[in-house]
């Protein structure tokens, strides 16, 4: 799973500041040798007439050799490295993955570490001379004018409730898009949506987990993760906001930036670009609103992808299912891994990994395409006992309200993810896309998804002395702020 704040995979980092970075001459992937020196001992001076005490040992050295990870915000001359990798104990997955920080723990200091001459007499930070790879699943830092998220402080909400149906120019959109194409009838009783709070995601990632429990979303190896192949239907986008400008193609970074998450699954768009260009109908639409998958028409031309707006849907370049993660490196200068090459794969997954899986959800081979599916199997879970509670007569056989919802939504600890039937009124997440707050993505390409978001208000305390510094990710927000 990608760290929710430098979306780093497999390993972990030395994480520095753009400052300390630059001061240190280091960039992201750059390796470094930090050397922690205990204090020297000072013995106590000899008795009289007795003679002088041996020299103390010398001070032991603790050495780290780890590579750096540029991250926006950090706290300028100090370094943060997370504990818990580079052991060599664990699975086939987890083995000799990032470094062993414990290595310059001590029983004085095993959290934090600094030179005070009291327990440690110097922390030096060295560059080695060496690059490491490492696997970033989101490299940029803005949204680029886009109206992705979108957000604003409390008085501008105040001022225009409507903020949000205002940015990107969805307030210029003309009242019926034209389209070339119709969807097929939405006929059925109930209609499936879902809408997230973003004032209330912090960007934990436990919707990311759930889905790939839930789906059986294979783990693919961070080489894979580097060739851009990472299969969580379900990720949660980051971006940064400063309170001034900055261009990252020119180099620069954000300054003491805010933070903002955004998950981001299959839309579920009524007009959807994806279904237009499948040349097998291998992803279509259920009169109940969803943009469902039929694997076994895919042939894995990848056209949906391509045409996806929102880039969430993954394909199977292996069988990620039956073979282990990518590890054994056989042929070095061509990054050639023994997992990945045909003639020596062993493929096969124990019976232990088959039990893993969820019995309700196909697992997915070679070549097929996959995405976010509103967690059918549990919409179909919940018709079935709806039915069956109907029996022969002819009572209704809908679903109640609320009574089920998708795998993110139950994981989430903030409830920032509804889901439910849109077509219902009084149903949750009815009233919530009554919200003012409620925007939806890329509206001028009359997708018309069926997830939408509520934006983002920021409310700084004012006896902060930073407070007028608090950074918007919204394009106009910024602009009118600047």
């Amino acid at each position: 799973m990608p760290d929710p704040i430098t979306k780093l995979t497999w390993d972990n980092a030395a994480l520095i500041s753009p400052r300390y970075a630059k001061t240190l001459d280091l960039e992201t992937g750059d390796l470094i040798r930090i050397a922690v020196s205990e204090a020297a001992s000072t013995p106590p001076p000899p008795a009289e007439g007795q003679p002088a005490p041996p020299p103390p040992p010398q001070p032991a050295v603790r050495e780290l050799e780890i590579a750096v990870l540029v991250a926006p915000g950090h706290a300028d001359n100090s370094i943060t490295i997370p504990l818990g990798y580079g052991r060599y104990s664990l699975n086939n997955v987890g083995e000799r993955s990032g470094f062993n920080g414990y290595l310059l723990r001590t029983p004085n200091n095993p959290h934090y570490i600094v030179a005070d001459g009291k327990a440690v007499g110097s922390v030096t930070v060295k560059k080695v001379g060496r690059k490491y790879p490492f696997s970033i699943t989101q490299d940029h830092f803005s949204i680029e004018g886009r109206g992705l998220v979108r957000e604003a402080p409390l008085e501008h909400y105040r001022e225009d409730p409507e903020f949000a149906k205002k940015i990107a120019g969805d307030d210029e959109l003309p009242a019926k898009l034209p389209s070339l194409y119709t969807h097929p009838p939405l006929n059925a009783a109930q209609q499936w949506g879902m809408t997230i709070d973003l004032n209330v995601c912090t960007g934990c990632s436990a919707c990311v987990v759930a889905c790939q429990a839930e789906n059986n979303v294979p783990v693919v190896g961070k080489l894979q993760v580097s060739h851009g192949r990472a299969m969580h239907w379900l990720r949660i986008d980051r971006y940064f906001a400063s309170e001034h400008g900055f261009d990252q193609d020119k180099g620069e970074l954000p300054e003491d930036p805010e933070m903002v998450h955004q998950p981001m699954m299959c839309q579920h768009c009524e007009n959807a670009p994806c279904e237009t260009v499948c040349p097998v109908n291998a992803t279509i639409h259920s009169e109940d609103g969803l943009n469902v998958m039929a694997y076994n028409r895919c042939v894995g031309t990848r056209y949906c992808a391509n045409n996806c707006p929102f880039k969430v849907r993954r394909f199977n370049f292996f069988d990620y299912n039956q073979r282990p993660v990518g590890k054994k490196k056989i042929a070095g200068a061509l990054n050639i891994y023994k997992e990945y090459f045909a003639p020596l794969t062993d493929k096969g997954a124990p019976d232990t990994i088959k039990l893993s899986k969820n019995p309700n959800v196909t697992v997915r081979m070679r070549g097929v395409m996959e995405k976010c599916t509103f967690c059918v199997q549990r919409i179909e879970e919940a018709k079935i006992a709806a039915r069956v509670r109907a029996g022969a007569s002819p009572a209704d056989n809908k679903i109640p309200r609320d009574s089920f919802t998708t795998a993110c939504a139950q994981a989430c600890p903030n409830e920032a993810i509804v889901f439910g039937d849109i077509r219902d009124p009084e149903s949750k997440v009815s009233k919530m896309k009554l919200q003012d707050r409620n925007y939806r993505l890329l509206q001028y390409l009359n997708v018309n998804t069926r997830v939408s978001y509520l934006a983002r208000i920021r409310n700084p305390n004012p006896k902060m002395p930073d407070a007028h510094k608090i950074g918007i990710a919204s394009p106009n927000e910024k602009e009118e702020k600047m």
